[in-house]
């Protein structure tokens, strides 16, 4: 009888370890419960981020694994003519039900940079982890935002503000995810001064 409680215990025992062992590799998402990626399709990606293939790339680092992804663009204040000194435009992404990305590009003007990154690009990072990069009058980036105040307008003098924020990282090392929202701010620079007929391109 002892013998046979002993089996038993030792089967209910070993049952409960590969259950434990089964809920953390599901909770840390590892095989054989890995979330699958959905894949980026360029054709579906918002034209406000700018070349496709670049944007792409860029944002299969950043996003986190969900079944699919969704793209919204939103272009609510177009420069209609040259009489017109507004603009803002945004991409939203999400997946699963959950925004993971946005990015916007709005005319603004600040005496001095310096302000636009206190006011606009503080909101989303600390000052103390923002770090530069070289693209407009200032850019500035972390692992989860990338901003460039680029000029648009000589008369009245205006800048574009562009902001990509990441808000669900994917699992790249964090130095790739700030060099792919680098590249997404720049793209979505270059597509915003087009569209928004900027004096310099």
């Amino acid at each position: 009888m002892t013998h046979v409680r002993t089996k038993l215990l030792t089967a209910a025992g070993a049952v409960l370890v590969l259950c434990l062992v089964a809920g953390v590799l599901h909770a840390l998402r590892l095989p054989p419960f890995e979330k699958k990626k959905g894949k980026i399709e360029a054709s579906q990606v918002c034209r406000t981020l700018g070349a496709p293939s670049r944007s792409t790339a860029a944002l299969d680092k950043v996003l986190s694994a969900t079944s699919s992804y969704t793209f919204r663009d939103e272009l609510p204040d177009p420069r209609r003519d040259d009489l017109d000194n507004s603009y803002y435009s945004a991409c939203f992404v999400g997946g699963d039900g959950k925004q993971l990305l946005v990015a916007s590009a709005q005319m603004l003007e600040y005496e001095k940079a310096d302000g636009w990154v206190t006011e606009v690009v503080e909101q989303f990072a600390p000052a103390s982890a923002l770090t530069p990069f070289d693209s407009g009058d200032k850019a500035v980036a972390t692992d989860k935002v990338a901003a460039i105040y680029v000029p648009c307008l000589a008369r009245p003098a205006t800048h574009l503000s562009v902001v990509v924020q990441l808000k669900r990282p994917g699992d790249a090392p964090a130095a790739e995810r700030r060099d792919a929202l680098v590249a997404l701010a720049r793209n979505t620079a270059q597509y915003a001064q087009g569209n928004a007929r900027c004096d310099e391109h």
